[in-house]
């Protein structure tokens, strides 16, 4: 298993909102499957209107929960047309407009956590066959990433397929997990070779295929779509926009509180990693931490209806005792010459 399944973490990464759009749009077309798919997820009419709004993988993921409740696991096998290239965005046109399936693929490999960051790739050549593994770097209910794996992949036989310009019978598709009951329709939509109880999640494809020319080749466009790729990539490594994806991920964090570990496994980063880059934007996890609590503090002091007691549990701390001592710090800071 890649990992195991953890429904209580509900741990967040940035997402595109393309995915969730697609999916509301095909899957809810009556009202009620419209709310029912929108239920829980914080999206709203509004924003899914705005061009440049985005997600969280929490948001994307309780996406996945409704519509596993609504319609059944394995709803996303039922429009594999859905998944073609130009679902992906920059990243499907770089790997089409590719001279070749083996540079098409590795395209994939580098680029495909700047439009999913819940999971990296990992390419393996051998003399016959070359691996794409898939690793999580966050926990999800197997449920959930399943799904996911199953549009990456559905995403991945379609780019190959289109550069072929036949099925990609030869693909071996390891999912590291049991075969779920409609395991038989994966093998239907996939084509090639589908495999459960695999040690990893992975591509594998003979290697031969690589050299295979690609028809759609532009080294204009692909050009200006790597370069949207290195500016998304680049994004989430700028020590400012790790200090706005820490915020975010706090201001979205449950009772249950976030420590420093969990925040920077959540963000695909090392603690270390995450400290160095919270450090150069003149800030720190603790202050970052603090501040989120503090503010939550004061949105349930003025409702007026909550104990000290009652307070603290709501913001995670084992007690009131706890509580007030932060209070005293947050109040020491606030005082403190600048």
């Amino acid at each position: 298993m890649e990992h195991n399944a953890d429904t209580a973490a509900l741990e967040r990464l940035p997402m595109t909102m393309g995915y969730f759009r697609l999916v509301l749009r095909n899957f809810g077309r009556t009202p009620e499957r419209r709310a029912a798919i929108l239920a829980g997820t914080g999206v709203s009419e509004e924003a899914l209107d705005e061009p440049t709004a985005d997600i969280s993988l929490f948001q994307q993921v309780r996406q996945i929960d409704n519509l596993n409740a609504l319609l059944g696991e394995g709803w996303a096998l039922d429009a594999p047309e859905l998944w073609n290239p130009a679902a992906h965005g920059a990243l499907g046109v770089a790997a089409m407009t590719s001279p070749s399936l083996g540079a098409a693929m590795a395209v994939i490999a580098r680029y495909s956590n700047a439009r999913a960051p819940y999971s990296r790739a990992i390419r393996r050549g051998g003399r016959t066959t070359v691996t794409f593994e898939y690793r999580l770097t966050v926990e999800m209910a197997e449920s959930q990433w399943r799904t996911l794996r199953e549009i990456a992949f559905m995403g991945l036989r379609s780019v190959n397929s289109a550069i072929l310009g036949r099925p990609l019978d030869e693909a071996r598709f390891l999912f590291a997990c049991a075969a779920p009951h409609y395991a038989e329709r994966v093998r239907q939509v996939l084509g090639g070779t589908v495999v459960y109880d695999a040690s990893i999640s992975a591509l594998e494809l003979p290697s031969a295929l690589l050299a295979e020319r690609s028809p759609f080749a532009d080294p204009a466009l692909h050009r200006r779509a790597v370069e949207e790729l290195d500016l998304v990539r680049q994004s989430l490594e700028r020590p400012q926009d790790v200090r706005g994806r820490v915020e975010r991920l706090l201001g979205t964090m449950s009772a249950s509180r976030l420590d420093a570990d969990s925040a920077a496994r959540t963000l695909g980063l090392s603690r270390r990693t995450m400290v160095r880059r919270l450090a150069d934007s003149g800030t720190s996890f603790r202050e970052l931490l603090d501040g989120e609590l503090r503010q939550r503090a004061a949105r349930l002091s003025e409702a007026g209806d909550l104990s000290q007691a009652e307070i603290a549990e709501r913001l995670g701390y084992a007690d009131a005792t706890s509580f007030s001592r932060s209070r005293r710090r947050w109040l020491q800071t606030a005082r403190s010459p600048s």
